[in-house]
């Protein structure tokens, strides 16, 4: 038995709302994505993860449900060994959880898991993810053009990534990780507070 609350950031390559989120097509055909959380309090069978900071990134060649996907899950190299074997054991998808279930059985690779320096700051609208030599992605608060902002959100009563999020522009992210490759500017991204057992995203 497993569970997690934990601060989210979600970021990738379509357009503002992501299509994906409604079940239509990806803005470019193709997905770029990464997920990072920061788990407030949370569980793996007696393991307390408390502050344990991960992420996934993923490439998928078309609509994610085709699969043939590419992906690797990195935790902060300040978790425990139990707590790493824990985070690991949930990104696998083989004790439920959702979206890590789901994801995982589409993707057709899956890079050793990673443990790395991570740093993860969100302070909703604004989020910031840094992988040194890997990854970095910022946003921000969406505006119209003449500046004013705008904090639209998403409820998603059957997300399995989120139920609510406040709607953000990704300025800039970039990963450069195996065959991951990709550079984006003012792109979709979220930020959230959610909740997940082995049952999936449940808050």
């Amino acid at each position: 038995m497993w569970e997690f609350e934990a601060d989210y950031f979600t970021f990738c390559n379509c357009d503002w709302g992501c299509p994906c989120n409604f079940n239509a097509r990806p803005t470019q055909g193709d997905c770029h994505g990464v997920g990072a959380w920061r788990i407030r309090k949370g569980t793996f069978d007696g393991t307390k993860l408390d502050g344990v900071v991960f992420a996934a990134a993923y490439f998928f060649p078309g609509l994610i449900e085709q699969g043939h996907g590419i992906a690797r899950f990195y935790i902060d190299r300040k978790a425990s060994p139990a707590q790493r074997r824990a985070i690991e054991a949930i990104c696998s998808g083989k004790i439920g959880g959702g979206i890590f279930e789901i994801f995982a059985n589409l993707a057709e690779k899956i890079y050793p898991f990673m443990a790395a320096d991570i740093d993860l700051d969100i302070a909703g609208p604004r989020a910031a993810l840094r992988i040194p030599d890997i990854m970095e992605a910022e946003c921000d608060s969406l505006s119209y053009p003449d500046g004013m902002i705008i904090k639209p959100t998403f409820t998603l009563p059957h997300g399995i990534e989120f139920k609510t999020a406040l709607a953000t522009n990704t300025k800039t992210w970039w990963i450069r990780d195996g065959e991951m490759l990709a550079n984006h500017k003012n792109v979709y991204g979220i930020v959230s507070q959610v909740r997940f057992t082995q049952d999936g995203c449940v808050g």
